[in-house]
């Protein structure tokens, strides 16, 4: 079997888009959903503290998507799956946003592994695709 070529362009796409998944703020293309019976103020410190943990994974799956629709989107030769990745991964970006506005929302953090998954789910997406 042998992959399509890595272009350096492809390398540089696939390498900025992995650097602002993990380190910059994602920022959605549609209105964040909040729930209009959303009331954190009656949340216990304990409640908001494991809804935020909760939220970073989330968030980390988040993050594991991009790099598999990315992986998958390198290596296929197939140009509509490549556009129908690629797609993808730009809806998936609300996702990322919202999760990171809802984790800021609860007062915690993202996790300080985000560049270790998505570097093993880049490399999932990669040997799937």
């Amino acid at each position: 079997m042998t992959l399509p070529p890595l272009t350096l362009d492809k390398a540089i796409a696939v390498l900025d888009m992995g650097l602002r998944t993990v380190f910059s703020q994602a920022i959605p293309s549609r209105p964040y959903p909040q729930a209009e019976t959303a009331d954190d103020s009656t949340l216990s410190d304990s409640e908001r503290k494991h809804a935020a943990a909760l939220m970073r994974i989330n968030h980390v799956g988040e993050v594991c998507a991009q790099a598999l629709y990315s992986g998958q989107a390198l290596v296929s030769r197939d140009p509509a799956n490549v556009e129908a990745l690629k797609q993808a991964s730009r809806e998936e970006v609300d996702h990322l946003a919202w999760c990171e506005r809802r984790i800021g929302e609860l007062g915690g953090r993202k996790s300080l592994l985000n560049p270790l998954w998505f570097g093993a789910s880049f490399g999932l997406g990669v040997t799937a695709g």
